[in-house]
């Protein structure tokens, strides 16, 4: 909701002596804002997270690697979420209420994605796995600059901008596992493409492991340029995640608690239809009300797919499923992003407006 400074909503009349009471705002794209707070919080939780396993994998890495199937369940289960209100998005981000025939369309849309590409993983399981890969990578990464960016009161990264930082931080939840966890990697991406059940050659993981520190080494000298020293050090906990930690127990922690979370801050900070972003409390129950239909239908077919079969399996099983999801949930980040650089725009170039919070938001 827009509010000029001082301004007094119409049919409002102050009490005589009543003390005039400034209006809760702030400005739009600034690091103060409940948005850029909510990514900071999120943030933190998923430092937290990495930092907890990253000490157990040094005191007890043997209770680590045993705990990575659960891990990688867990991180499933509690990741989810962070998807189900991709439905949701096209209408938040517009202020349009989601009328029945909009909803359908949205949706018919999305689950046609999301059939055709488990119908690729059935008849082209090894290069669908290979792009799916390639499509997380790319994911990870440009959504990690996007909350980096809004958590400090940047506009949101275009397609083409911070593109080296997207890549060292994609390229590292990516190639680690391949490259230093070849046998656990294989016996993961083997449940879902047989093809991929030998390790990758030696060659070709050597070849990664160059282009990754490349990468990773040019992102970092980069940050330290623009004395963004918390995100270096988020780069490189990400790094030390997945080049430590067994490959299903990293990425468990690190899909639910980093990339999920701060994928849910940003959601906490979207406007409903009255352009006003709502209280902490009331945007956690929207997210929760839109989120719940959705997230207990996958899980039910997560559960009917695996039937009777072993945890290893499970995790397959519900890579699948991901895989899937993924590509209609790129698609869904990326309007949401669009979104983002229009605000910010729209923002810098009026400096007098102020966005309310607290107000109910649909």
């Amino acid at each position: 909701m827009v509010a000029a400074h001082g301004a007094r909503p119409a049919g409002v009349v102050p009490r005589p002596g009543a003390r005039r009471q400034p209006a809760r705002h702030v400005r739009s794209g600034t690091a103060g804002t409940p948005a850029a707070r909510t990514a900071r919080a999120c943030s933190t939780v998923g430092v937290a997270g990495v930092l907890a396993v990253l000490v157990a994998q040094l005191v007890a890495p043997g209770a680590v690697a045993a705990a990575g199937v659960p891990l990688a369940l867990i991180g499933i289960v509690l990741g989810v979420p962070h998807g189900a209100v991709d439905h949701m998005v096209p209408f938040w981000t517009s202020g349009r209420r989601p009328d029945r025939a909009a909803l359908a369309r949205v949706l018919t849309g999305y689950l046609l994605v999301a059939a055709a590409a488990a119908t690729a993983l059935l008849v082209l399981p090894t290069v669908t796995v290979l792009v799916f890969l390639v499509v997380s990578a790319v994911h990870f990464g440009t959504a990690e600059v996007a909350v980096a960016a809004e958590r400090a009161g940047r506009p949101t990264p275009g397609p083409t901008q911070e593109v080296l930082l997207a890549a060292a931080h994609g390229a590292a939840v990516v190639v680690l596992p391949v490259a230093l966890w070849p046998g656990e990697s294989a016996a993961v991406l083997g449940r879902l493409a047989p093809a991929l059940s030998v390790p990758a050659p030696p060659v070709l993981r050597a070849a990664l492991l160059l282009v990754l520190a490349g990468l990773v080494l040019a992102a970092v000298v980069h940050l330290l340029r623009l004395h963004r020293t918390g995100q270096t050090a988020e780069l490189l906990l990400v790094v030390a995640l997945f080049a430590v930690v067994p490959p299903l127990a990293a990425f468990g922690v690190y899909f639910a608690g980093w990339h999920a979370l701060r994928h849910t801050g940003r959601l906490l900070g979207l406007p409903g239809r009255d352009g006003a972003v709502p209280s902490a409390g009331r945007a956690v129950a929207r997210l929760a009300l839109h989120a719940a239909l959705p997230t207990a239908v996958t899980l039910a077919v997560v559960v009917v797919l695996v039937g009777g079969r072993a945890p290893d399996a499970a995790v397959g099983v519900a890579l699948g499923v991901l895989v899937a999801l993924t590509f209609p949930h790129v698609r869904s980040v990326a309007l949401l992003d669009r979104w983002s650089r229009g605000a910010r725009s729209r923002g810098s170039a009026s400096r007098g407006r102020s966005v309310t919070y607290g107000r109910r938001a649909g």
